[in-house]
């Protein structure tokens, strides 16, 4: 714990310059779920106990991560990379899995819809595109209908959340699975830096993007639904995070 604490504090340090009192514990998760908050000048922060006996440079790179988030500030994308490595290896994987069956009941995301079942596509997905070799995040539909904004990829809690405007039967499945290989691809592309921005949809990116089967066929479905839910805002486009 005191371990713990003290990374993070030195983190803070990095990133704000200045020092913060910090409470930080290992948790019960359901999965490799990490949060934090400022209150009354204090950082807390709960890790998902998966991590409790990761290396240093690991937890390192996740306080990095969930600092930078919460000051609003770029992540390095080195932090980003050892962190993402690390929750997709095999042993950990493996251990998210059998964590999962233990504490599942517990878990607050519901990957199960009224018309598609997002563990089912994810691991068609990870399976077809990508070896099987991807650690499932925790999965889950919106709690709303959305008219641009259909997907999201939280790298800090491994989390993907799909919009509840895809979870409908009269929506073909391949424009679903578009949506969640794009936050999959979320995964393993960096975020690269310019000297203007930080860009997640990056050429590569975009490359590996194209290469969904119907890549051209989801996009004009994508297209056609932002226009159907957004006549009456006059807000048209759509857009994938």
């Amino acid at each position: 714990m005191d371990r713990l604490e003290e990374i993070f504090s030195d983190v803070y340090f990095e990133v704000v310059g200045r020092h913060i009192s910090v409470s930080a514990r290992f948790y019960k998760y359901s999965g490799v779920k990490s949060t934090i908050r400022l209150r009354d000048g204090v950082l807390e922060v709960k890790v998902s106990d998966l991590l409790s006996d990761a290396p240093s440079k690991v937890l390192t790179a996740l306080a990095y991560i969930l600092v930078s988030k919460i000051k609003r500030k770029d992540c390095p994308k080195i932090h980003q990379k050892i962190y993402r490595l690390w929750i997709n290896s095999p042993e950990i994987n493996l251990r998210h899995h059998t964590i999962k069956k233990v504490r599942g009941h517990k878990a607050v995301h519901k990957p199960l819809g009224s018309a598609y079942d997002l563990e089912v596509l994810f691991e068609n997905i990870n399976d077809k595109y990508f070896s099987s070799v991807l650690s499932m995040p925790a999965l889950c539909w919106g709690s709303r209908i959305t008219t641009r904004k259909y997907g999201h990829y939280d790298y800090s809690k491994h989390a993907i959340l799909i919009s509840k405007s895809l979870d409908d039967v009269k929506v073909p499945q391949f424009v679903a699975e578009f949506v969640l290989y794009h936050e999959m691809l979320h995964i393993i592309h960096d975020v690269k830096q310019s000297d203007y921005q930080s860009r997640c949809h990056h050429r590569d990116f975009r490359e590996d993007e194209k290469k969904f089967e119907r890549y051209k066929d989801a996009e004009k479905w994508l297209k056609k639904l932002s226009f159907k839910n957004t006549v009456k805002k006059k807000v048209f486009g759509f857009r994938l995070f």
